[in-house]
């Protein structure tokens, strides 16, 4: 029976060769450097790089430093291996944002704001994706409505139109639009960057999610900061 070491050893060195056929052309690159390459870039090695760092480490010690007479005198425990089975299955077939696949309750830029207060109101949401000739093209939200309302008087919702509240707002067009192959945890990465883009110190009101990414296209999720915060790595 194969012991926890040589278990682990065979598993991390098909892990390493599927990161270097996948990350880097099947050409040579330690694997920390890889790992580190790779964070850049992809959302899911970003929020394991310490992890997968450990991993590494612990690979080296198994194969430089803990023999005696050619036997490994260190086991992993169970706990680890079950760690490490779980990160590389993360990052071999990484979940979806199709997870967040649901019915998007949308308006026109010429409907009422009356609509989109039911909306709100009926379902418990907090955005509203606004389309516009056939595009998506801004998300109302409560702030938007309040502080459109503050700078008025003697407001009819059932006589205003969407667009009229959204033409000065700020924080407008605060949104990404994603396809649905893109994984949960790249995602996250990108709900974490929006803080540090305009608006500066303001997540994105919401990232849609459409087949391919694109504007154009039937909206088949959505996703709202509270439903993906879990997944967001804080360096």
């Amino acid at each position: 029976m194969s012991t926890n070491s040589e278990i682990f050893l065979n598993d991390f060195n098909q892990f390493e060769k599927f990161l270097q056929e996948k990350y880097n052309n099947s050409n040579y690159m330690s694997y920390r450097d890889m790992i580190r390459n790779a964070s850049y870039n992809n959302g899911i090695i970003k929020r394991f790089k310490r992890e997968l760092y450990l991993f590494g480490d612990l690979r080296n010690v198994l194969v430089h430093n803990t023999r005696i007479n050619g036997k490994i005198i260190a086991e992993p425990i169970d706990e680890v291996m079950e760690k490490f089975e779980t990160i590389v299955k993360e990052i071999q077939y990484p979940e979806k944002v199709t997870k967040f696949k649901k019915l998007v309750h949308q308006c026109s830029s010429d409907d009422k704001l009356s609509k989109a207060l039911n909306f709100i109101n009926d379902f418990k949401i907090s955005q509203v994706p606004i389309v516009q000739d056939g595009k998506i093209v801004d998300v109302l939200n409560g702030n938007h409505i309040a502080s459109w309302l503050a700078k008025k008087e003697n407001v009819v919702p059932s006589q205003v139109n969407i667009k009229d509240v959204l033409v000065n707002a700020d924080r407008s067009k605060n949104f990404a639009i994603i396809s649905e192959t893109i994984s949960i945890y790249d995602a996250a990465e990108m709900y974490k960057k929006s803080f540090q883009q305009p608006p500066v110190n303001w997540y994105f009101d919401a990232i849609i999610i459409t087949p391919n990414g694109k504007n154009s296209e039937q909206m088949t999720g959505i996703i709202v900061l509270k439903d993906i915060a879990s997944y967001m790595h804080i360096d």
